[in-house]
């Protein structure tokens, strides 16, 4: 294997290895935010093999397993691969002690705090202003829930559709010096030449902390102001569920997260047309508790 980094993700250790030098390069774009660690028993390895001409993208449990992911005679797919099956993998892989659900994840003032929405809800135009306002980046995508109610970082780069963000200038994001930015080409499923754009923060959270903010979100439009309301425990644990990457029903799913999420956790539903408002009103709400 011409390339490895082990890198530590919640409570294991991954592996990625890679026999190709334009793999290696779109890799390493994708884990430097992650804690590196050496010399450690992996749980969970990636590798990209190649063999006859075919690049084969291969995981490999702690057992020896092997699971074929995706083989291109084009490098660059598996690069495309990578962002897709890497976090796929590992998430099934914790699942049997950390449930995963589709969130944005922020240290502020010493507090974790969680922030979950459906599709275009505003997740990563909260987590951009979270950051940009001096707060740590535990993920925007993967808020890991532990079974004591602690929350783990899972660092991936943070990405967007377009050049442009939603709700900040692309210069300003740059010109904080809190976000950088990057990117890799790849051939999409009919060929045409796609860009990936991926933003690295700063300010990475390395330890797990108890959750102690839920923030139930939604964008919208026809508002004039943000509204930020204290929602009862078992309203925020109704809409929970939906948002868990690996989902085994209501009837599991709900006394699960009951369990994990801590007695005096808070909870939240905010709606809003202005992230920057929205972002202010959130701020001092977690720091006044």
């Amino acid at each position: 294997m011409a390339w490895l980094q082990q890198c530590r993700i919640a409570n294991i250790v991954v592996q990625v290895g890679s026999d190709s030098a334009a793999c290696q390069q779109d890799m390493g774009k994708f884990l430097c935010l992650y804690e590196v660690v050496s010399g450690e028993i992996p749980q969970l390895k990636f590798e990209v093999l190649l063999s006859d001409d075919v690049y084969r993208f291969v995981a490999v449990d702690a057992d020896g397993e092997q699971e074929l992911l995706w083989q291109s005679d084009d490098e660059r797919e598996i690069s495309a691969a990578l962002e897709i099956h890497f976090y796929r993998k590992t998430i099934e892989y914790l699942d049997k002690d950390m449930a995963s659900i589709h969130a944005a994840l922020l240290h502020v003032n010493g507090k974790a705090c969680m922030f979950a929405g459906v599709s275009g809800a505003g997740k990563s135009s909260i987590c951009t202003a979270g950051l940009l306002a001096g707060a740590d980046y535990f993920s925007d995508e993967f808020a890991l829930l532990a079974k004591d109610g602690w929350v783990y970082p899972f660092p991936r780069p943070m990405q967007w559709e377009f050049t442009e963000h939603p709700a900040f200038e692309r210069q300003t994001i740059i010109d904080s010096g809190l976000i950088s930015a990057d990117y890799f080409d790849f051939p999409d499923a009919q060929g045409v030449e796609t860009r990936c754009h991926l933003w690295h923060p700063k300010n990475i959270q390395r330890k797990p902390l108890p959750l102690t903010h839920v923030v139930l979100h939604q964008y919208r439009a026809d508002l004039t102001a943000p509204e930020l309301l204290e929602i009862p425990r078992h309203e925020a644990l109704m809409a929970l569920p939906e948002h868990l990457h690996i989902q085994r029903g209501m009837a599991l799913d709900l006394p699960m997260l009951n369990k994990r999420l801590n007695k005096d956790c808070k909870f939240y539903r905010l709606t809003f047309p202005n992230v920057i408002a929205a972002w202010e009103l959130i701020e001092a709400e977690i720091r006044s508790r």
